[in-house]
């Protein structure tokens, strides 16, 4: 589908409310077959539009018994299994407001996982919490740390055939409490509407141009946005097939990824450049023997930064297979934007730029040159969705022309509510009626390109460095895990000075010797900045957020209170699915374009 198609009729457009998506489609579609759900290469389950409404109203009818109230928070504790788009749905029909949280996925960290659980309970108010039974015993401690306590529910609770109760539900109702993931400090709740919601679900939908003849893969968690919002919620609204697995299933083997598609004839999927390009690294001929992938017409690639590498490795590896360049398909996002805030052009190639680094960094200005030495490859997230107002400013609010670099800063009826009990965040976010994003970029062309992030900022020498930039520079070093790279700024009180830190994890089985010194120097040819330190860890010792972001600022504080060193893996507590979950939190990343 090209730009020139006339756009699909929106099937939901006089929806005001998730409720009404939800009917709506159980009506217009009932007999039709919308989640097939695998568990590694078996159909584990599947639902059609009906199934899934009938489901869902069993289990209003539940909540609503042990005391679920309209606009009551409900923890969803759940892994990628029938039972979480069930009771979500139900949620919503009991006119409560879902908070989805991570699993536990460390038994030898379970204490911290229990804490974070009870920290995000208390701050969102919840009194119900909705699990597995194989999951109740381990989380089942976190009522005990709250003061009201918690009531759970697990599927087996839910009697089958039970009618939903009559509760309304507004457009301005809460239909999800999106946790952030605290990459870079505490988690704060991002408050999204109905009417948030459906105005990203149009938007994204329309700028992806999705229509009845897609047939969507995934394999993302469903706890967080990408998965939820974009996959989950998306699909069904726009009546589109959905073929799910886990993520667990996907790092075992990720090439199951791609046979999911090719086997569906699948055209929408999406994921975080990591799988991108652990796909074009790891997947074996052997693995892809006889995969057809051409009927994949939007590879949608976001959640942290874009490498071009990955773009060209990826195409590489897998044009053979029926994979068009112009499928690959940047985006940026983010849980305060509700999910999508740019698109890049439908039927074109990724568009990537070379600017001069030396003046990007110095001056803020983007200005292109030949690729070669001093040159920056940066990758477009392309232009604003449908309804969405992009704008890049400098630390006063004053908007910037093209090519200088600044805060984005979102307008739009996506855009949140604001922080859950949470003024002061909320009032800094959304200063001046726009949210500011804390993502640093700038425009060409009317196209956003992102190069980092404002927290992030490294000042060495009078010069501002950017972490994301320092990490992937290092990351081209042969020994360093992928994903195991930490660059921040800390004091040196002996010298009254601050100092660059890069903490890498070092792959199992890598050599260490002569290894700090090599990345010592590949970032500083690649960056300009040599850092102070470098620190080698195990595999699995950085902290990382549900999604798989570095907390640099936790690892500033490890670093700081001299504990970095002896907080390595913990993967001999666990079996091989609980390693495997773990490896999961190691590897997703958030949902940053």
């Amino acid at each position: 589908m090209t730009t020139d198609s006339p756009r699909p009729p929106d099937p939901c457009a006089g929806a005001a409310t998730l409720v009404d998506v939800l009917r709506h489609q159980e009506r217009a579609q009932g007999d039709r077959r919308w989640l097939t759900l695998y568990a590694q290469d078996r159909v584990a389950a599947t639902l059609t539009f009906a199934e899934l409404g009938g489901a869902a109203a069993a289990w209003a009818a539940h909540l609503a018994d042990v005391g679920v109230a309209p606009g009551d928070r409900v923890l969803l504790v759940l892994a990628t299994e029938r039972s979480f788009y069930e009771a979500y749905w139900g949620i919503l029909l009991a006119g409560g407001v879902p908070v989805p949280a991570y699993p536990p996925v460390r038994l030898g960290r379970l204490e911290e996982y229990l804490a974070s659980l009870a920290g995000l309970a208390r701050s969102a108010g919840c009194g119900v919490l909705v699990t597995s039974e194989v999951l109740r015993p381990l989380v089942r401690p976190v009522g005990e740390r709250l003061a009201g306590g918690l009531a759970v529910v697990v599927p087996g609770d839910v009697a089958p055939g039970a009618a939903a109760p009559d509760r309304p539900v507004a457009p301005g109702d809460l239909g999800l409490l999106q946790y952030t993931s605290g990459s870079t400090g505490t988690q704060k709740g991002v408050m999204l509407t109905h009417r948030n919601l459906l105005a990203n679900l149009r938007a994204s939908g329309a700028g992806a141009a999705l229509g009845p003849g897609d047939v969507a893969v995934s394999w993302l968690p469903l706890y967080h946005d990408m998965g939820l919002i974009g996959l989950m919620l998306g699909t069904w609204y726009w009546g589109i097939p959905l073929i799910a697995t886990s993520p667990v299933d996907f790092l075992r083997r990720p090439v199951r990824w791609l046979r999911l598609i090719a086997e569906h004839r699948a055209t929408v999927s999406a994921g975080p450049n990591f799988a991108y390009s652990l796909v074009a690294r790891k997947a074996r001929d052997a693995d892809l023997a006889g995969l057809d992938l051409s009927s994949w017409r939007l590879a949608l690639c976001g959640a942290e930064p874009i490498h071009p590498v990955t773009i060209e490795a990826f195409g590489a590896r897998l044009g053979a297979f029926g994979f068009r360049p112009e499928a690959f398909f940047p985006a940026y996002g983010l849980a305060e934007a509700t999910l999508g805030v740019t698109f890049s052009r439908l039927g074109r190639p990724p568009r990537i730029e070379h600017v001069d680094a030396g003046r990007l960094e110095a001056e803020g200005v983007a200005t292109r040159v030949p690729p070669g030495p001093g040159a920056r490859a940066v990758v477009s997230c392309g232009r604003p969705l449908p309804t969405v107002e992009v704008s890049v400013v400098d630390e006063g609010g004053a908007p910037l022309g093209e090519g200088r670099r600044g805060q984005v800063v979102v307008r739009g009826p996506s855009v949140m509510a604001g922080y859950y009990q949470n003024p002061e965040a909320t009032a800094a976010a959304l200063a001046g009626g726009g949210l500011h994003t804390g993502d640093l970029g700038f425009l060409l062309d009317g196209e956003l390109f992102l190069s980092g992030r404002q927290k992030d900022l490294i000042i060495k020498a009078g010069r501002n460095y950017f972490a994301e930039d320092l990490e992937a520079a290092a990351a081209a070093i042969e020994g360093v895990r992928p994903g195991g790279l930490a660059a921040f700024a800390a004091e040196n009180a002996a010298r009254g000075t601050e100092e660059v830190i890069l903490v890498a994890e070092v792959a199992e089985g890598a050599q260490r010797e002569g290894l700090e010194d090599r990345l010592r120097l590949q970032v500083a040819e690649a960056t300009g900045c040599r850092p102070d330190r470098v620190v080698l860890v195990s595999p699995r010792t950085l902290p990382k957020t549900s999604s798989g972001k570095i907390q640099r600022f936790q690892a500033r504080a490890w670093f700081l209170d001299g504990s970095l060193g002896s907080r390595g893996g913990d993967r001999h507590t666990a079996g091989l699915t609980t390693y495997l979950a773990a490896w999961i939190k190691d590897k997703l990343a958030g949902w940053r374009g």
